[in-house]
């Protein structure tokens, strides 16, 4: 009798195949015109009463919560008392990826410094740093000290090509300094995660089940999180409300304040919950109706030379272009499974050890979409690629094959496929 990863692997490997035969029975759906940045559109058409819900969500996400107590707040009190923002838009501008880091200095708002513990076994455990909590926060309501400065220095590492042509990438060193509660724990893990676009989320937790790549004998992934930690829309909303910004909701009713933090435990709050249910779930309809920015390529995923070399690299075996979902066939470009990149691209514990690190295969659709505000791209998870390329030559591990035979590819190929990639 096959055991429960074989079948689990049979059945991937059978609706894998069910997508490779028709990826391209239809368009794919998702994509929307954004006209106006400051109103991103929905990817279908709504009712009144949707309409009306996810306007409000769009109103949530705008919002600049205030302490608890400010006078003439209504219902957007109960910030902190420990945060990084103070608005969803901070970090996620009009629906966009966070502005990552354009140089050595302060961790701006929108990279974010997780904190996970390392077991003796070398698991990691999700609770987080005994004294500083799941998330290192670097803003606090007056009366109550910060945790501290995230500051970033770059090494740049010089490459070239096989044809000679030069390439550099930047390597981060964080440093968590002016501790206001003690030192962390030598083997808490420091996670820097940048904000990740929030275009199509709602198509993306519509995906079955099936199609995500298992974990050895372990669950699949969840679809969100850079390492897929995240299992819904909904948990990843009330997790950044509570972490990122202190605001408690009916799905995560505790902050990040801990026992050690006697100021941050003794603040008054805003409501409990501070964020109502009204407003929570507006705020998820508002992201789950979210579209995804039209394709700036006309050609899309048909004879574009682009297209073509990103399936002979091998990029579309984790970046698949195709997913099915209940309304139709989407084009993300991702397998929502999670793979290793590479000793470089790891996690490093306070003492400076790497942890081995499972990535979620980043969606690639509105890869070129800024706002105008946004200036040069910053990707991956913690921002230290400043392009597609960057991005690209960051691929080791299983990704490792594909990223040497675009190193290989003449120079004429590579500006096509980046092209291609920009208009995504």
């Amino acid at each position: 009798m096959p055991s429960a990863r074989a079948a689990r692997a049979a059945a991937f490997s059978s609706l894998s195949a069910l997508i490779a035969g028709s990826a391209l029975a239809a368009p794919p759906i998702g994509r929307a015109p954004f006209v106006d940045p400051l109103n991103p559109p929905s990817y279908r058409s709504l009712d009144a009463t949707e309409s009306a819900r996810v306007e409000l969500g769009l109103a949530v996400f705008n919002t600049q919560w205030v302490p608890a107590g400010t006078a003439g707040a209504a219902r957007r009190d109960g910030l902190g008392p420990l945060f990084n923002a103070a608005s969803c838009d901070a970090c996620h501008n009009n629906g966009a990826r966070g502005r990552g880091p354009g140089g050595d200095g302060l961790a701006p708002p929108a990279l974010v410094i997780q904190l996970a513990t390392r077991a003796p076994d070398g698991n990691v455990l999700p609770r987080g740093d005994p004294v500083y909590g799941r998330v290192f926060n670097t803003a606090a309501l007056p009366g109550v000290p910060p945790e501290g400065v995230v500051t970033i220095r770059y090494q740049e590492l010089p490459g070239r090509y096989p044809d000679g042509a030069t390439w550099s990438l930047r390597s981060p060193r964080y440093e968590l300094t002016g501790l206001s509660y003690g030192p962390l724990m030598p083997g808490t893990l420091i996670k820097p995660r940048l904000a990740p676009a929030l275009f199509g989320v709602g198509l993306l937790e519509s995906v079955p089940q099936g199609l995500i790549r298992p974990q050895g004998d372990r669950r699949p992934p969840g679809r969100f999180g850079w390492q897929g930690e995240v299992s819904s829309i909904r948990e990843q909303s009330a997790k950044a409300f509570a972490l990122e910004m202190g605001l408690t909701s009916s799905d995560y009713p505790r902050d990040d304040c801990t026992s050690a933090q006697p100021q941050c435990l003794h603040q008054p709050d805003g409501g409990s919950p501070e964020v109502s249910g009204e407003l929570f779930d507006a705020l998820l309809a508002f992201q789950s109706a979210l579209a995804v920015p039209q394709a700036r390529t006309p050609s899309g995923e048909g004879d574009d030379p682009g297209a073509s070399l990103f399936g002979k690299l091998g990029c579309t075996v984790c970046h698949t272009p195709r997913l099915p979902v209940p309304s139709g066939m989407i084009a993300p470009y991702t397998d929502l499974s999670l793979h290793d990149l590479g000793a470089a691209l790891a996690d490093a514990t306070v003492a400076g050890v790497k942890v081995a690190s499972r990535w979620r295969t980043a969606p690639l659709w509105g890869a070129g979409y800024r706002p105008r505000s946004s200036g040069s791209p910053t990707l991956l998870h913690d921002g230290r690629a400043r392009s597609i390329e960057e991005a690209i030559l960051w691929h080791d591990g299983e990704g490792r094959s594909a990223r040497e035979r675009f190193e290989r590819l003449a120079a004429a190929q590579r500006r096509a496929l980046l092209a291609w990639l920009e208009g995504l």
